[in-house]
């Protein structure tokens, strides 16, 4: 079965070079992973990088800004039902979609065995640098040097994805799992599966389960680990099974105890409430999962800052107060070390504060456990009413389901009663 999965990563200054020849399984990484790498690509390289993608992630490591991003890592999940060339081809198509011929790319498709069943885990990983090449020749020094929007020519590539608020962030990331969604249904449909793919959340969706969690290496290799996601598993088939109960239930009662139930789908101020009650929920769970992000983090960050902000104090006063023991080149030493500390503070601070976006945006368990258990503990009538507001509108939506079931059933038999008729009509 077909299944879903699109996540954004960032990589911080220093880590392209390494990433690039882990996705496309080179030097020490071929040794260390064994699982088959069906494909690998690059395009839209500058001229000084010509069929030689590993130069550019080097230089983007090499000369991007301090703090800077140096590509952006696109990681999708492949249908099993397609083809291996059929998956390359869904790759370039996605690539090209998305990129275009504007940013610098390396991708590769890697399929491993999975842990539980055995089958295939076919899945890509896409970086690309968010540089924008505007047709400008630039060595590779200017390249990564910060746009100068007055005079293009004397500056670096702008980046894409500059002053975009969080919010813009999160709309063009639905997006984008969107668009992905549609292409591989797309790709489904043309050679022959019946399978679909749902870039929604289970909740979305209208699901009342909780996502499979993903095992990861290290869990997948342990026995319990993977008795437990078989249980898990189980469970939720026999859920399955038991999701048309009221709908068969329904059929079974006399008239007046279906229009008693039926009287639900008409009650537009019970159904009003109970939505203005899992809005105000779900206001609340977001608030909290902030904080709760925010906390998470908050003592590091401020820890970073305050180091920061002591070797600052110490740069200065090298600066300023002069020690005779110490000579010139002695004391350029000691600040630049410094400075080599402070840079790497900044590092973190600013890989610390993308993880943290990257929890909320693309992370749907981050914080969920504890923010639900913290609703309940502090606000037992809202959790209380919210899942109450919950079972009333699932079943609104069981018994809709059903009317129109049951309408269509009517049409049916009525244009079966139409046919019959002409159809006597004619014999005679």
């Amino acid at each position: 079965m077909a299944s879903y999965h699109l996540s954004v990563k960032v990589g911080g200054k220093g880590k392209a070079l390494a990433h690039a020849q882990y996705i496309a399984r080179e030097r020490e990484y071929k040794v260390k992973h064994q699982e088959k790498l069906e494909a690998v690509e690059h395009g839209n390289l500058p001229n000084w990088a010509q069929g030689n993608p590993n130069l550019f992630w080097q230089c983007a490591d090499e000369f991007e800004r301090k703090n800077g991003a140096t590509y952006r890592e696109i990681e999708i999940a492949l249908p099993r039902e397609l083809t291996p060339k059929q998956r390359q081809d869904l790759v370039q198509v996605f690539v090209e979609q998305e990129l275009g011929d504007q940013h610098a790319y390396t991708w590769a498709i890697h399929n491993p065995k999975a842990s539980i069943e055995g089958g295939e885990q076919p899945h890509a990983h896409i970086m690309f640098s968010e540089r924008i090449q505007d047709g400008i020749d630039r060595g590779a020094d200017q390249f990564f040097k910060r746009y100068n929007s007055k005079y293009p020519e004397r500056g670096g590539c702008q980046k894409s994805n500059t002053t975009k608020s969080a919010e813009q962030r999160k709309t063009e990331l639905v997006e984008l799992r969107e668009r992905f969604a549609d292409l591989q249904n797309a790709f489904l449909e043309e050679y022959g599966h019946a399978d679909r793919v749902d870039h929604r959340s289970l909740v979305d969706q209208g699901i009342d389960r909780s996502p499979e969690k993903h095992l990861g290496w290290m869990d997948s290799q342990k026995q319990a680990s993977k008795d437990l996601l078989l249980e898990y598993r189980e469970a939720n088939q026999a859920l399955d099974q038991h999701l048309g109960y009221l709908p068969q239930h329904l059929a079974k009662l006399d008239r007046e105890q279906q229009q008693a139930l039926l009287d639900l789908l008409h009650n537009d101020e019970k159904i009003l409430e109970s939505n203005h009650i899992v809005n105000e929920y779900n206001a609340l769970f977001q608030k909290y999962r902030n904080q709760y992000a925010d906390q998470s983090v908050f003592g590091i960050l401020e820890n970073y800052k305050k180091q920061a902000y002591e070797i600052r104090k110490k740069v200065e006063k090298l600066a300023w107060y002069r020690d005779d023991s110490i000579d010139d080149v002695q004391r350029e030493k000691m600040r630049q070390e410094l400075m080599a500390k402070h840079d790497e503070l900044c590092k973190l601070h600013e890989n610390l504060s993308m993880k943290r976006e990257a929890a909320l945006l693309c992370d749907h368990d981050f914080g969920r456990e504890v923010v639900i258990e913290h609703i309940a503990k502090n606000h037992p009538d809202l959790n209380e009413n919210f899942n109450k507001a919950q079972a009333f509108l699932k079943a609104v939506a069981q018994l809709r389901e059903y009317q129109q079931r049951q309408e269509l059933e009517k049409v049916k038999e009525n244009q079966k009663d139409q046919d019959n008729d002409q159809g006597y009509e004619m014999s005679m």
